[in-house]
């Protein structure tokens, strides 16, 4: 269909049907915004102990942390990407604490622990009842579809780690024509026949009938690959941290910032910016959907990181509509300069979305958790806005321009000519700006200390029975004010009793001696008269974000700097594509440090939402480098002979319109959530919002100030030895 009043009409029609589903959803299985599984901070969820079972010690740590990394899968699998999962090594057992499903209405907790699976412990025995394997060899199992031609249906492939591969090849090899029967505790799950001796770690469970048989098969695997078999011992409902209150003002905070960069986009940019705006609903309909259809975990940080996906999501409108408004003011005609204008912007924008793509990519091979939630989020939005934001948005604008009416360059922005800012000539100054601001940082890292949240030191967990109507805010002001440490406090409602309880987790591996349980009761009774709060059980709980977890973190990071790196290497060859790569590399470093004295000065603990906040500068960062570097790619394209600082001032002048609109449009969304989370004091988006607005930020300048000048000044010293 070409573009014309029937595709218009036909592409409004879908648009307003899209925004209909993900606002109320299609059926059972593709959820509404209303119907979206939200996060503890919430609304609230579940807290359970687990206990080993049949074991006659005491569980080691390594156990317990494998225990921890089996559970956190299973969460993963489901889609449950707000939980914490912690270990009381003295205690030798795990808390786990989750959510409630979309749509609960019993809340009841011993219901809500059966999504978690059975946890008993996976053994593959002899026909005698000889345990030959154990469930902490096996790595993962996988349902798959049967494609050997061996036999028919479906099947599960196992992997096991190189202790299970060892023993499974020997048992397969005493007993060939015999079953292998795999037991979860005393319960058979199956009991396949072997057919050979199996080396090499790997098999498959053949002969199942349908796929649902082998995803069931497989789940059961992977839920018993334990150390030992758990069981709960306590369980008990967890109130919001944050509440509805929170919600709503969030919701109104997106809203607002909607609104505010739709009003910028029409006024600054006409028509283009009017379907910006339309393909940004579009947009932002299609990533609820992503979120809400498979039921991923939307916490409060997860609802602002939405919001700030506006901003970063309307950049590709921005570059398209300067990239038409050139054109336009070399004297082309409307349909002339829309068509050019989208057809040399699509270069930056796919390499931008590129390289963020990479980062998400990256998140979802080594992120659990959070870490996993917002790569794949990540993902989806580049994909997104480079369906939406480049591809309907051309195929509506061309409809709109074929309307006489709109075919008018009095609809769209025409630029003037900017004058060329010397850049390069000031390369000095930037210097001493990145150095006053790293200096202050490393002072602020000696006065005031880095503060890590319970998440990466673990902490003690003081539990208090109460009187109803705790007000658990001004509770943990008065904590922070007397120990000077991070501090969580939640409700709990134990689920036998009906007694309502106060849990109360400080950050640190600090002792708690009874004078300072003591001076901590005080301070909690000092809050209301009627507290009468007492002190009913206190424990140590291990990091919520495990060593695993935060080493993978810091791979995720490392290969992000690296493939991004040769990304650029080999898209701007032209550029030196080496010399290019390293300079945006440094310039993501010099943003990444200032994100974390960000944190650091504001007083902010280190936790997940540092290590969201750095991969979404990264990746907001290098969406501005390309863009830079695209046009300097472009200019020397035309005109080799320019010279390399003529270059370099003459393409960063040429793009700053567009750097300055997509860091004022991002820069509005953060002020709007930081000003909301203020004026509401919630705490948490407050610590997201305020590092996220420094980053986005340097980024910025980064961008303008340090990538492309630190590129000129190599490509002078380069030239300047070979001459």
């Amino acid at each position: 269909m070409k573009p014309g009043k029937k595709m218009l009409v036909v592409m409004f029609v879908a648009i307003a049907a899209f925004i209909y589903v993900a606002v109320f959803g299609l059926g059972e299985k593709v959820k509404g915004v209303f119907d979206m599984r939200y996060g503890i901070d919430i609304r609230g969820g579940v807290e359970a102990i687990f206990e080993p079972q049949g074991l006659k010690r005491s569980p080691t740590v390594n156990e317990l942390e494998s225990a921890r990394e089996v559970i956190e899968t299973r969460l993963d699998t489901q889609n449950i990407t707000d939980r914490e999962v912690t270990v009381d090594k003295n205690g030798g057992y795990l808390i786990v604490r989750f959510p409630w499903k979309s749509g609960e209405t019993n809340f009841d907790p011993e219901d809500a622990i059966k999504e978690l699976g059975d946890m008993a412990e996976l053994t593959f025995r002899d026909p005698n009842g000889n345990v030959l394997i154990e469930g902490k060899e096996v790595i993962r199992a996988t349902a798959k579809a049967d494609t050997s031609g061996n036999s028919s249906g479906y099947m599960v492939a196992l992997e096991f780690n190189s202790d299970g591969a060892k023993l499974f090849e020997k048992a397969t090899g005493n007993l060939i024509g015999k079953a292998m029967s795999i037991y979860m505790d005393k319960d058979l799950i199956s009991s396949p026949t072997v057919q050979s001796k199996i080396s090499g770690g790997e098999a498959v469970i053949t002969n199942l009938q349908s796929l649902e048989e082998a995803q069931t098969l497989a789940a059961k695997i992977n839920a018993g690959a334990l150390p030992f078999s758990l069981k709960t011992t306590n369980f008990q409902t967890i109130s919001p941290s944050l509440g509805s209150k929170a919600l709503n003002v969030m919701v109104i905070a997106g809203i607002i910032a909607f609104f505010l960069i739709c009003a910028f986009m029409m006024v600054y940019y006409k028509l283009p910016g009017v379907i910006a705006c339309i393909t940004l609903l579009l947009q932002m309909a299609w990533q609820l959907l992503a979120i809400s259809a498979p039921q991923f975990t939307l916490t409060l940080p997860g609802i602002a990181g939405i919001i700030l996906t506006l901003g970063m999501s309307v950049d590709a409108n921005i570059i398209i509509s300067e990239r038409i408004s050139e054109e336009i003011m070399k004297g082309r005609s409307v349909g002339e300069a829309v068509k050019k204008g989208y057809k040399n912007a699509f270069s930056s924008v796919l390499d931008g979305n590129i390289t963020t793509a990479i980062v998400a990519v990256i998140l979802m091979i080594f992120g659990s958790g959070s870490m996993l939630s917002f790569g794949y989020t990540l993902l989806i939005g580049m994909v997104l806005n480079l369906l939406a934001g480049v591809t309907i948005s051309k195929h509506l604008l061309l409809s709109m321009i074929s309307i006489q009416r709109w075919n008018n360059v009095k609809y769209f922005r025409k630029k003037t000519e900017r004058k060329v800012i010397p850049f390069y000539q000031k390369k000095y100054i930037y210097a001493i700006i990145s150095g006053v601001i790293i200096l202050s940082g490393i002072i602020g890292c000696f006065t005031k200390g880095v503060r890590l949240d319970t998440q990466f030191t673990g902490g003690a967990v003081l539990n208090y029975t109460i009187s109803k109507g705790a007000d658990t805010d001004n509770i943990q002001k008065a904590i922070e004010k007397q120990t000077s440490r991070p501090v969580t406090v939640q409700t709990t409602k134990d689920n036998i009793t009906g007694e309502e309880k106060l849990s109360v987790t400080l950050a640190g591996n600090g002792g708690m001696s009874p004078e300072d349980q003591k001076a901590i009761t005080q301070a909690i009774n000092s809050t209301s008269d009627n507290m009468k709060a007492k002190l009913s059980q206190t424990y140590a709980v291990e990091p919520y974000i495990g060593a695993k977890a935060l080493k993978n973190s810091g791979i995720a990071i490392g290969l992000s700097f690296l493939f991004i790196g040769l990304y650029i290497w080999i898209r701007f060859a032209v550029l030196s594509g080496l010399s290019a790569g390293i300079m945006a590399l440094i310039a993501l470093v010099h943003d990444v440090v200032v994100v974390f004295f960000a944190f650091v000065l504001f007083g902010i603990p280190l936790n997940d939402a540092f290590v969201a906040v750095v991969l979404t500068i990264i990746g907001y960062s290098i969406n501005d480098t390309i863009v830079i570097y695209d046009r300097i790619r472009e200019n020397r394209k035309n005109n080799d002979k320019i010279s390399v600082v003529e270059l370099v001032n003459e393409s960063t002048s040429q793009t700053l319109a567009r750097s300055i609109n997509t860091v004022l449009v991002t820069a509005v969304c953060i002020v709007v959530i930081l000003i909301a989370s203020s004026v509401f004091q919630i705490k948490s988006i407050m610590e997201f919002s305020l590092p996220m607005l420094c980053g986005v930020l340097t980024g910025c300048y980064s961008s303008i100030c340090i990538a492309s000048t630190l590129w000129a000044l190599w490509k002078k010293k380069e030239k300047k030895a070979e001459g």
